[in-house]
């Protein structure tokens, strides 16, 4: 690990190089200038620089004299940012969520194959980074050789606590614990995140659903807000109306006051205008007169809502969005803010939910099952958390109601002496000072 990389064999002026390689030049970067701060505060290796280090290179002197770079390099088609120099090493940053070459064009084997044959005798080629996907090449490599070194191959890991115990506090841990056990066993444990896990769990489930009624009557004094997945065929048409509610004075939590269906087939499919028809029926007594939906047919169903006397806010669903609205989902029924109906079907479609882990980030799918539904009530509840919810208004205390019965009726008088003045302004001087 120690050894010395040999450069007696390079030509005049062959400069070699160590890469620190990611798939975007800024992540390298960030690495990259870690790496400069500490060399130019050690009184011994800032005596090795050569010139002024660049915001991506900087050259060090080796001790046969020769200049080495130290550059940052993005990932590239074919690993074209390795080639036509020698390597004094590599460091993939971030290997880990680095793709094999079946899976990506940018890769992390294209790249080990274009940097091997050129690195330099004693040089080593780092793949560093925290656990992803429990897949890759470096997952492999991990499960090939851990606890198994080699000549050619030593895997180190370490938890988040043994490598940097100043940040990863015991509170911090649990936390992160708390709040996201898949990170915490990737960023704490060290370890490889499962390829699939549902999202939400059923005890919080069962503990945030109200054991009745079904429905929560309308309230005068709550603002309610309304959501849809709209589906013709296999899919289910979704209606959820939420509101916040309040007790003892005090904001309780959201709730779900109702979830609805409408289910049609291949060989029957649903009429949006008359489903968009029953959901406006449904809303009026709610006094809610939009809906938020996903930009599912967004022109066609727009038109026909307001036939119906719906208006329609659409929001974009990108994979981003989707996994933020979920995310706040379950954050929010797992901190006790928000009550769900006793409808099993809205139990069993959030179950369904998964978050898979993948090579480009965290995906959220809703698996369609034998009887042709798609989790339908998931999305129509994720939408809720990006509605504002107004706090529940306070009603007039008995005090304040006769103050108002009094402004009122001071008001009624001096209209009525107001309306006198206009008719006969000469007339109402008289009685005032009481003239014949």
């Amino acid at each position: 690990m120690s050894q010395t990389v040999d450069v007696s064999r390079l030509g005049p002026g062959e400069v070699p190089r160590v890469s620190i390689v990611s798939l975007k030049l800024d992540t390298s970067a960030v690495a990259f200038r870690i790496l400069c701060e500490t060399v130019q505060a050690s009184p011994l290796l800032s005596r090795l620089v050569i010139g002024e280090p660049t915001s991506e290179v900087l050259t060090i002197r080796h001790p046969s004299g020769r200049p080495i770079e130290i550059a940052c390099v993005a990932g590239a088609s074919k690993a074209a940012g390795l080639i036509a120099r020698w390597s004094a090493g590599v460091v993939f940053d971030e290997a880990p969520r680095m793709v094999g070459a079946e899976d990506g064009v940018v890769n992390l084997d294209d790249a080990r194959r274009a940097v091997l044959g050129r690195l330099l005798p004693g040089a080593q080629a780092l793949y560093i980074g925290s656990p992803w996907a429990p897949f890759g090449p470096v997952y492999d490599t991990v499960q090939e050789h851990w606890r198994k070194p080699s000549a050619d191959v030593v895997v180190l890991r370490g938890t988040g606590p043994m490598l940097n115990p100043f940040w990863w506090t015991a509170e911090r841990c649990e936390r992160l614990r708390a709040r996201d056990p898949i990170a915490h066993r990737m960023d704490v444990l060290g370890e490889f995140a499962d390829p699939e896990s549902s999202l939400f769990s059923s005890d919080v489930l069962d503990r945030r659903t109200r054991a009745e009624p079904l429905e929560l009557e309308p309230d005068p004094l709550l603002s309610y807000v309304a959501t849809m997945d709209p589906g013709t065929r296999g899919n289910s048409w979704t209606l959820t109306i939420g509101a916040c509610t309040k007790a003892d004075g005090l904001v309780k939590h959201k709730a779900v006051a109702l979830a609805r269906q409408w289910t049609g087939s291949r060989l029957a499919p649903l009429s949006p205008e008359q489903v968009l028809r029953e959901i406006a029926t449904v809303c009026a007594p709610y006094r809610v007169t939009s809906v938020r939906t996903d930009q599912w047919s967004a022109d066609a169903l727009a038109d026909l809502a307001r036939r119906a006397g719906l208006s329609l806010v659409f929001d974009t669903i990108t994979a981003a969005r989707k996994v933020e609205l979920y995310e706040a989902l379950r954050l929010t029924l797992e901190q006790d803010e928000l009550e769900l109906p006793p409808v099993p079907l809205v139990r069993e479609d959030l179950l369904k939910v998964r978050k898979r882990i993948t090579q480009n980030g965290v995906s959220i799918e809703l698996p369609r099952t034998s009887d042709g539904r798609h989790a339908d009530y998931a999305p129509a509840l994720a939408l809720l958390m990006a509605c504002y919810m107004p706090v529940p208004l306070t009603p007039p205390s008995p005090r304040d109601e006769q103050k108002e019965m009094r402004a009122e009726a001071i008001r009624s008088i001096e209209n009525r002496r107001k309306k006198e003045w206009q008719r006969s302004p000469r007339a109402v001087m008289r009685r005032a000072f009481r003239l014949p």
